[in-house]
């Protein structure tokens, strides 16, 4: 008898070493993945809200040159492609980052930058001020179409098209939205199914493309006073 019950408790305590490895593979991994990749997914939000703020400082200082709000984007967004940075150093990306390579790795990580906002995966857009804005408050200079930025004190009226004061029209207002693409696996394919799955025609196509790419669209808004005169050409 005692034989037979040490051997059953043996068996009970093998069986249940076998119940704890399948609870922890099916259960706790996923778990700790999904608990992984919410921290990096708020990481990449703060990053993509620091994108924003450096795209309407850009604007703000150039008029709203939309070549120097990209590179400010690009810039901004960069961190968030450093693993591509390492990658295009060769060796699986396993070196670190020295100050030997630091310019190769970021290079390399704008330059991924750059291509998603090329292919529509980042954007931003200039939310304000608006075309009624330049036809209440647009002055003629060298042949461009502006909106002052000097005497708010001495002029600030109401403009009967975009019904806003002089002021409001100058402060910048932009919108960014990137494609985050999650990395852990079976978290990336479960999150991007669901939305995928969410039949919504109001969801942009951009949208849709991130989805298909195992990501999650981040948006993020910023707004800044301009110090250059606003170009009407620059927000058509």
């Amino acid at each position: 008898m005692k034989l037979g019950g040490a051997a059953g408790r043996g068996r009970q305590r093998g069986a249940a070493t076998v119940e704890f490895y399948v609870v922890a593979f099916f259960v706790l991994v996923p778990l700790l993945m999904a608990v992984l990749q919410m921290g990096m997914f708020m990481l990449a939000k703060n990053t993509v809200n620091l994108a924003a703020l450096s795209v309407a400082r850009a604007g703000a200082a150039s008029g709203g040159d939309r070549s120097e709000m990209r590179r400010a984007y690009a810039t901004a967004l960069a961190p968030l492609y450093v693993a591509q940075g390492m990658r295009a150093m060769g060796s699986g990306g396993l070196k670190d980052i020295t100050a030997s390579n630091y310019a190769q790795v970021m290079g390399a990580a704008y330059a991924g930058a750059m291509a998603d906002i090329g292919l529509t995966l980042s954007s931003f857009t200039a939310l304000n001020p608006t075309r009624d804005a330049f036809k209440d408050f647009g002055v003629t200079r060298n042949g461009a179409t502006v909106i002052p930025v000097y005497g708010l004190a001495a002029s600030n009226p109401v403009g009967s098209a975009s019904q806003q004061r002089r002021s409001d029209a100058l402060l910048l207002k932009v919108q960014v939205r990137h494609c985050y693409v999650m990395v852990f696996p079976i978290i990336n394919k479960i999150v991007a199914g669901v939305l995928n799955d969410y039949k919504n025609p109001a969801v942009p196509p951009a949208d849709r493309l991130c989805y298909a790419r195992d990501g999650v669209p981040l948006i993020s808004q910023a707004v800044v006073r301009m110090t250059v005169p606003p170009l009407a050409s620059n927000f058509n």
